[in-house]
């Protein structure tokens, strides 16, 4: 599964979404009550995902899956869907009052296949994704291009002719978003915007719209460039972490033992960054930073080491 932070109008929630039912127990949607400390049920997805991609924004949770599949029973068509928290109660321990909806599949995934395409389907994934403002990004592997999801509209189109420059997905961290860096391979910083143009090229056939991204190295006190990797969690506008996990099999007595090692390096920023101060940044500085190792066991079944950074980053 992926997991999610979601403030609802019950407060602020955990949610889980994907799996490999029927394989896997338990539902494909789950939620934990921060305040309660409740797991509830919540909806099935219209189609099966494994580790979907997740992006909240407001009431609503986006899901899109990071290997569409052209045939099966997982990461099958629809390939993109939302969840509505808008109007969700939790009734006798479920969720009630919401359900995943089908939304219009990206153009970037492939669909009119010939037959030999279909008995050998090619293999896609999603390289990078960003939601800003009123639209999901989204980049491939397999080809060039940012294509665009308008939330009002509920319509994709190509915005742009290049991939976006980080890899995986980049997270807010005050007015910028942190991702890791294709070109530099190490985390940094990316005022991303999308902005209206008076004479809008061929490639845009988003409206009038454009993309703009300006991307600023993190670096310490030192002038030298952070290196990092992993899952990266914004804290607030004052710092960041990054989350990597490592798996360490252990057997104690006649049980087998799953460990999951997982550090995380805590990053405090130099100065509080605001819009308006965005033109004159060359960087973002770190000014501290600390790591911590945490051992995480399970007895009972193997650990997926992508899902427990999500939960722990949470």
């Amino acid at each position: 599964m992926s997991f999610v932070a979601v403030r609802s109008r019950h407060g602020p929630w955990i949610v889980g979404v994907g799996g490999n039912a029927p394989i896997d127990y338990g539902p494909e949607t789950i939620v934990f009550d921060t305040r309660t400390h409740q797991v509830i049920p919540g909806p099935k997805l219209v189609s099966t995902k494994l580790c979907p991609i997740l992006l909240p924004v407001g009431d609503r949770i986006y899901a899109l899956t990071r290997y569409p599949a052209m045939k099966g029973g997982i990461n099958f068509v629809p390939w993109f869907q939302v969840l509505d928290l808008s109007q969700a109660r939790v009734v006798s321990g479920r969720l009630v009052d919401c359900k995943w909806e089908q939304l219009p599949r990206p153009p970037c995934f492939p669909w009119e296949l010939s037959p030999r395409h279909y008995i050998f389907p090619p293999m896609v994934r999603v390289r990078s994704f960003v939601s800003v403002s009123s639209c999901i990004l989204v980049s491939m592997d397999e080809q060039k291009g940012t294509h665009m999801f308008n939330l009002e509209t509920q319509q994709w189109s190509k915005l742009d002719d290049k991939n976006l420059p980080f890899t995986g997905g980049a997270v807010p961290h005050g007015p910028l978003f942190l991702g890791f860096s294709t070109a530099a391979k190490r985390i940094a910083a990316y005022n991303i915007t999308v902005c209206a143009t008076d004479s809008p090229s061929p490639s845009i056939t988003a409206g009038s719209l454009s993309l703009s991204i300006t991307e600023f190295p993190v670096v310490d006190e030192a002038g030298e460039e952070v290196v990092s990797n992993g899952k990266f969690v914004s804290l607030g506008n004052h710092g960041f972490c990054s989350f990597r996990c490592r798996t360490d099999d252990l057997v104690l007595g006649t049980l087998e033992h799953t460990r999951e090692l997982v550090t995380m390096r805590a990053y405090a920023t130099e100065e509080h960054l605001s819009q308006d101060h965005l033109k004159s940044v060359r960087n973002v500085v770190i000014s501290s930073q600390m790591e911590q190792v945490y051992s995480v066991r399970d007895s009972l079944r193997g650990l997926s080491w992508p899902s427990l950074v999500d939960v722990i980053s949470l």
